[in-house]
């Protein structure tokens, strides 16, 4: 059988890699004792995989993957077995069993949201953020991406659906953040924020933690809300 299910990642293990992520999830299921169904060969390795990695630095609630198990279990009582041997940082929720030719996480993955808080070293107020956010957005954002065949320039503003400025107060501000992802790429959400924060000419930190992704539209993932 094949189950889906979503994994967290807290605050505490947003600099952990992905793929040692992985390998706490392989180490946690076998401790669990949940029947994981192996691939062949000389080095067999439990037969999972994700929608996407999350990246080094970045918490998530809704870390979306897929694992196939060799006998059929109680999504629910996958779960509970999971959680009890989960470290500090991680949890799995809403795990069901996926029907018959359901496909790939990723070939389904649409978009994501993301939720920015900053800390500034000065003051920004609210007027600011809205006015460099609205010219931002009313025209291209420009990066230096790095690709194969070296460093180009890319227009990252037709990966950005909607922003929205949350809480603003002295030093401290919030941002929702809402981009196209998938299989193929997406909005890299650290480089818009770095490119806002050169148009603030403000200086200081954030984090960044992935609220949601969002799929295409087949009942069973969430997907984007109609507007």
């Amino acid at each position: 059988m094949k189950l889906i299910a979503a994994y967290h990642k807290g605050q505490e293990i947003a600099m952990i890699s992905h793929l040692d992520i992985q390998r706490t999830l392989q180490r946690a299921f076998r401790r669990a004792n949940l029947p994981l169904l192996y691939s062949n060969g000389f080095n067999p390795h439990p037969q999972f995989s994700f929608a996407t990695a999350a990246a080094t630095g970045m918490s998530s609630c809704c870390e979306w993957f897929e694992v196939q198990l060799s006998e059929e279990i109680d999504p629910t009582e996958f779960t509970r077995r999971a959680n009890l041997v989960m470290p500090q940082g991680m949890l799995i929720s809403g795990a069901f069993t996926a029907p018959e030719n359901f496909g790939s996480l990723s070939a389904k993955l649409r978009a994501a949201e993301y939720r920015v808080s900053f800390q500034f070293e000065a003051p920004v107020s609210r007027e600011k953020l809205d006015e460099v956010l609205e010219a931002m957005l009313a025209g291209e954002i420009i990066i230096q991406k790095r690709t194969k065949g070296g460093i180009k320039p890319v227009d990252m503003r037709p990966y950005i659906l909607r922003v929205s400025v949350g809480q603003v107060e002295g030093d401290t501000a919030a941002l929702l953040v809402l981009g196209k992802l998938q299989a193929d790429g997406g909005l890299r959400v650290d480089a818009f924020i770095d490119a806002l924060l050169e148009r603030l000419d403000a200086h200081g930190a954030y984090e960044i933690q992935r609220t949601n992704m969002y799929f295409a539209e087949d009942g069973l993932l969430p997907h984007l809300p109609a507007e």
